[in-house]
This record gives C-alpha cells, sequence and structure tokens, in this order.
C-alpha cells in the first residue's frame, strides 16, 4: 500500500507513526528544509476543552499508542479581562514545547518514526499525489486544499502577533487574555518556556499583517506589559468546519481538518486524534467520520458557544471572569468531569432565544 502524508507538522506524524504500526511505510512531503517548528512558541493542552478526556497525554498513550513529555504542568490558569482577573489553582493540563528543538514536541515523535520516508523541502500536489498514491493524507496545517476543494467554511479569520520574551515567569502558570479593544474577536496568552523565558501570543481577528501591529501595541500597553523581546513573528490565522473529511483517497487532518478548538484555538488534541484516525481508516478500514464523531460534534457546540462569546460587549467578559471564580461554578468548571461543550452549547442557545424575544 502507498500513502502520501503532505505535511510534516503533529498530525502528520502521528498519522505516519500509527501507520507504521500497521506495517505502512509512508512518504512525508514537507515543504520547508526541517521538521520542527518554523517560530518558537508554547501551546497547551488545557483539560477543560476536551471531556470527557481529563489527561490528554495519558489518552496519548492509552489509545494512540503516541508518548510525548510535556514541557511541565498547567498548575495556574490566570484569566484577564478588562477590569476583572481570575486564578484557578489545580492541574488544568499541560504546556508544550514548539521549536526545532529535540525535547519538543514535533522532534520527539519524529525520533520515534522508523520507517517513513521523509522528503524535505517538497511541495506536495494533493491532486497529482492523489493519482500517484493509494491515499493521500493532507496534514499542512492549513486550508487552501480543503478550500480547493469545496470543502471548506471559514469560521475565523485574523492574524497572530507572537514573541519570545523575557523576564520573570511561573514556569507552571498560563495566562490569558480577552478583551475587544486589542483582540477583536480574538485572545492572547502568555505560556513560559522556563522562568525567564515565555511565549506572548496576541491572536485578532479580521485584520491583515500590516493592522496587527498596531493591536499589539495597543495590547502591551493596555496589560503594562514591559517584557524584552527576543524574537517575534507574524502569521496568519484561520480556523473553520471541513466537510467531508475525506473525499476519495484523500484524509483531512489535523488543521487542514478543522481541528483547531473554535473556542479557545488550541488544536494539539485533535491534531493527534485526527492523525491516527485516518491511518486506521487506511489500515484497518474503519470509518473515518465515526472515528471523529465526537471531535466534530464538541467542534459544532463550542462553535455555538463562540459566537455568542463574540458578540458580548467587554463589561460582560468582566461578569465571567467574576463569575468562574465563584466556588460552584469554579468546582463545575475545573474540578469536575462535566462536559462543558455541552453546557456551552446549551447556554448559547438560550442565550440567542432570550435576545430573539428581546427584540
Amino acid at each position: 500500500m502507498k500513502a502520501a502524508i503532505i505535511g510534516g507538522g503533529f498530525s502528520g506524524l502521528c498519522c505516519a507513526h500509527e501507520m507504521e504500526r500497521y506495517g505502512i511505510q509512508p512518504v512525508i512531503f514537507e515543504r520547508k528544509s526541517f521538521i520542527g517548528e518554523p517560530v518558537n512558541h508554547v501551546t497547551s493542552i488545557i483539560s477543560i476543552s476536551h471531556r470527557p478526556v481529563y489527561d490528554a497525554l495519558k489518552y496519548y498513550k492509552k489509545q494512540l499508542n503516541i508518548d510525548i513529555k510535556p514541557l511541565g504542568l498547567i498548575r495556574r490558569l490566570i484569566h484577564h479581562s478588562p477590569h476583572m482577573t481570575s486564578e484557578i489553582k489545580g492541574i488544568h493540563g499541560y504546556l508544550l514545547k514548539n521549536t526545532a528543538d529535540a525535547d519538543s514536541t514535533k522532534i520527539q515523535l519524529l525520533s520515534q518514526l522508523k520507517s517513513t520516508e521523509i522528503r524535505l523541502s517538497v511541495l506536495g500536489d494533493c491532486k497529482k499525489l492523489s493519482n500517484e498514491y493509494d491515499y493521500v493524507v493532507v496534514a499542512t496545517g492549513n486550508y487552501a486544499e480543503a478550500q480547493e476543494l469545496g470543502a471548506w467554511q471559514e469560521w475565523f479569520k485574523g492574524m497572530v502577533r507572537g514573541a519570545v520574551v523575557q523576564g520573570d515567569f511561573d514556569p507552571e502558570a498560563l495566562i490569558m487574555w480577552i478583551n475587544k479593544d486589542y483582540l477583536k474577536d480574538g485572545y492572547a496568552y502568555l505560556a513560559p518556556f522556563s522562568r525567564s523565558k515565555a511565549s506572548l501570543i496576541l491572536v485578532v481577528s479580521d485584520v491583515n499583517e500590516r493592522e496587527v501591529d498596531h493591536y499589539w501595541e495597543l495590547f502591551l500597553d493596555a496589560e503594562n506589559i514591559r517584557y524584552t523581546i527576543i524574537e517575534e513573528f507574524k502569521l496568519e490565522h484561520r480556523a473553520g468546519y471541513v466537510y467531508p473529511l475525506r473525499i476519495g483517497n484523500t484524509f483531512f487532518i489535523g488543521n487542514s481538518a478543522g481541528g483547531l478548538d473554535p473556542f479557545l484555538g488550541f488544536g494539539h488534541f485533535n491534531a493527534a486524534v485526527t492523525g491516527v484516525a485516518a491511518a486506521r481508516s487506511i489500515a484497518a478500514g474503519l470509518d473515518y467520520n465515526r472515528q471523529l464523531k465526537q471531535i466534530i460534534k464538541r467542534n459544532l457546540e463550542m462553535r455555538q458557544f463562540r459566537k455568542v462569546f463574540d458578540n458580548m460587549p467587554n463589561k460582560d467578559y468582566d461578569r465571567i471572569i467574576t463569575a468562574i471564580c465563584l466556588p460552584g461554578i469554579k468546582q463545575l468548571l475545573y474540578h469536575s468531569p462535566v462536559n462543558i461543550s455541552k453546557i456551552g452549547a446549551f447556554l448559547s442557545k438560550f442565550i440567542l432565544q432570550k435576545d430573539k424575544l428581546g427584540r
């Protein structure tokens, strides 16, 4: 069996890893000259986002046969709205290192591959490869191939402005901001590499590469951020919905399959699950959509919640940040197995119906 994977990112590597378990030797086509991240940053897997899965890395190991060592635990979640701050203590997930270093997430997984052929500096052509290979897996991390095949529905368009900064940080704290004034419908977060270095990320909706600089300066000024910047980058950011997830012999996985969480914007968990699911569909004949049923449902629920959230003014953001620190709500959200996406979808429908009646 001949299988091609377009893209050597996390989802593509997960797919190759699982294919090898079934005796398939895939070929990865990677447009960069290396495997790893082109920009240094830290991402996270937050437990609240993937209920009923509580510990994502344990799930990776037990259900997906993927063994990844994180950068560290998240023991403090700090949320900032325009006028309020909340802090939730506990074990809330993991920080993940995204660089080209040996201990980064992708390179850890790359080192576990045994028979996969990797062709660097090669831009895989989906249409051409689908004629040359039995199966093609699109793992490019963007929307282009799905859009070309008419399978892409856009949910979010904006820019990422990021930096690696030096300062004094808690290595187990993830800090997040929501504020219409400098984020519009986006978000910002700070995730530490160490006590002295961190990743500072700003995601702003409906802006171009030039405009995002203005919002970056507003953010730094509004939050009085004065860290020393040692690296900077800008990237286009798009998120959406892909259907169908398989067209003929072509599978979409990871961000190319609309894998980004539409509420918080993280995609690591969905990247792993979709990558392994595509491999199992190819190698064992499992139904691809059925394997991803829960992820698709959760993303649609979170999308519904996100639409309501985007229409809220800053004063409502303050109310939310205040509310999540209340004892009963804090316990429900962060220290129970309750499915947040279901609650969010239910509340969003209630709020939308209330708004219609109000008009």
